[in-house]
């Protein structure tokens, strides 16, 4: 989905108006469940889906009239009858798909989402489905993110939906029926190390979708030619690691350094945070050893309960391939059960 996002600020920014198609409510057997999203543009090319066959053909055909007069639209599809006939078709679900026209004068709102998943933040965007009004961001606490704010109502509709939507829903709010989409920009995790293990898990953890940072108080470890896939890579003191930063509890930190000593002193620092995901590595020799010295330190073992150590799901992993993908398993386990958060 945020993947669709930038697709679609680069057609704004070049000028090109876009249709945006979302399945809102899904009924039984579909080939895709509300939220899916495809994108069609005035030459006719799409991005994403809303599960191919006929449904999308259709969708297509309909996006060219959007396109001309500008009006949303909602398709129902009935996938029990005719379309699934014509299209050998077992699924025999309903679908509601949304389109909606989006101007080169709205590339400025949607930048703001942009960035604010760059950033890792969650937000909704809320669009109203039964009038021509603006589609708004929204918090994961509820405040307007803009551009123009909400009514009391929808408020009042997205804390009765809950504060942590994990999934698109339509609520009703002031006699409007509004479309409401989770967005969860890249989960950041935060490799404390630069070696080895270091280089392989920040390949996969990327290739898993997430936005890796890596630190090193080394410059010769701590470089773009080793991590060309991680969104940043930073020198820095391993002593003073998250300084001038903001670790949230959708952070993930990987502790893979190169000795006890800054372990200890990286652990110790990282259980200061409120992050979601806390992962060391080393054998459970190391782990007590650790652990005494931060518990001599007066880090409690409430606070050591959040560490997993040693990091990664027990394939019997040895490489540092192999350990890089049984740590990012986790990772990618980690977000999967996420609802708030990940401890």
């Amino acid at each position: 989905m945020n993947d669709l996002v930038e697709t679609l600020l680069v057609r704004l920014r070049a000028g090109q108006p876009v249709v945006r198609a979302a399945i809102v409510t899904q009924e039984g057997s579909a080939p895709r469940t509300a939220g899916a999203l495809m994108l069609v543009f005035a030459d006719g090319s799409i991005a994403g889906t809303v599960g191919g066959g006929l449904v999308e053909a259709r969708v297509m055909e309909a996006a060219a009239g959007v396109l001309g007069d500008g009006k949303r639209r909602i398709m129902r599809f009935d996938l029990t009858g005719e379309i699934a006939a014509g299209a050998d078709m077992i699924c025999g679900g309903r679908l509601d798909i949304f389109l909606e026209r989006i101007t080169p004068e709205q590339a400025g709102f949607f930048a703001d989402l942009g960035r604010r998943l760059e950033a890792g933040e969650r937000c909704l965007l809320a669009t109203p489905l039964d009038a021509d009004l603006p589609s708004v961001l929204v918090s994961e606490t509820g405040r307007s993110l803009g551009p123009d704010g909400l009514s009391p109502e929808l408020l009042a509709a997205l804390c009765a939906a809950g504060s942590d939507i994990q999934a698109p829903v339509c609520v009703e709010a002031g006699g409007r029926r509004y479309f409401l989409e989770p967005y969860q920009g890249r989960p950041r995790v935060y490799v404390l190390g630069a070696g080895h293990v270091s280089v392989a898990t920040a390949q996969a953890a990327a290739l898993a979708g997430f936005s890796v940072i890596v630190f090193d108080d080394r410059p010769e470890f701590a470089n773009r030619t080793r991590f060309p896939t991680a969104a940043e890579v930073a020198v820095a003191d391993l002593d003073d690691c998250f300084s001038g930063r903001t670790v949230t509890p959708h952070d993930l930190v990987v502790i893979v350094t190169r000795g006890h000593v800054h372990d200890a002193s990286v652990l110790a620092q990282t259980l200061a945070t409120p992050a979601g995901y806390v992962g060391m590595i080393g054998s459970r020799r190391k782990r007590a050893a650790v652990y005494a010295r931060l518990r001599a330190e007066g880090i409690s073992d409430a606070a050591l309960a959040r560490v997993h150590c040693p990091i990664g799901v027990d394939i019997g992993a040895e490489t540092p391939g192999e350990i890089a993908i049984s740590i990012v398993a986790e990772l990618i386990a980690a977000r999967r059960k996420e609802g708030g958060s990940m401890a």
